[in-house]
């Protein structure tokens, strides 16, 4: 989850700043209409593939040596880290094109805090998944606020209902995940989570699906990636 973490945050924050101070006063609308498109495509992929590595967390643990068995039910509420933070990178953009970038230090402040004081609560009562608990919490959190007062400095209208249902069965995932010992009812849970999510991303899947296999096409496909004409063809 890190690694799509951290190859969309490469890819992303040259493009985004990019596109920013490129565009015109008259196609403001255009640019914000592009950051909701891309929120609404981070969020289908991050949620649906938090969801699958959940269903299959027994599988790929059972890769690791017997040591780390356990780890698989302290994994579940860590995958809201990756998940939020990615998709916090396609709200936060208000505060970083207002120049406002002293919210961030108060948002991780605060996000440090609640992480703080769940760690005290939870960490003697439940251990590990304790501290899991915490940092998933405290990730919504963390996500919640940059998305809120990015809208505040600069107004996009993101769909945050639909972010906040799918965080909801996601989390419903996690907590199965977490105390429930059951490959089946974890693995179906987690289908019926996706099916959910894409229910209710339903108008934006086609979108999405367009928008993956145009990129594979583009640089897996393609002969000569760097050839624009050979490229355009392909998509």
């Amino acid at each position: 989850m890190q690694l799509f973490q951290n190859g969309f945050m490469v890819f992303w924050t040259p493009i985004v700043y990019e596109k920013h101070w490129k565009v015109s006063q008259e196609k403001a609308s255009q640019e914000k209409e592009f950051y909701k498109k891309a929120n609404m495509v981070v969020s289908v992929g991050m949620f649906s593939l938090g969801l699958l590595i959940l269903g299959g967390k027994d599988l790929i643990f059972m890769l690791l040596s017997k040591s780390y068995r356990e780890a698989a039910y302290v994994s579940p509420f860590l995958l809201l880290y990756p998940t939020m933070y990615t998709i916090s990178e396609t709200t936060v953009i208000g505060i970083n094109f207002t120049k406002k970038t002293y919210w961030h230090i108060v948002i991780t402040g605060v996000s440090g805090a609640a992480n703080f004081f769940g760690n005290t609560l939870l960490v003697p009562h439940l251990c590990a998944k304790g501290a899991a608990i915490s940092t998933g919490v405290s990730y919504m959190l963390f996500f919640a606020m940059r998305t809120i007062i990015s809208e505040k400095l600069y107004k996009v209208g993101f769909e945050l209902r639909r972010i906040y249902s799918a965080t909801i069965i996601l989390v419903c995932g996690t907590l199965l995940g977490t105390f429930v010992r059951s490959f089946v009812l974890n693995l179906v849970v987690a289908f019926v989570g996706i099916v959910a999510v894409m229910l209710i991303y339903k108008d934006y899947v086609p979108y999405v699906y367009k928008r993956i296999s145009s990129f594979v096409k583009k640089n897996l496909i393609c002969d000569d990636i760097e050839s624009t004409t050979k490229c355009l063809n392909c998509v």
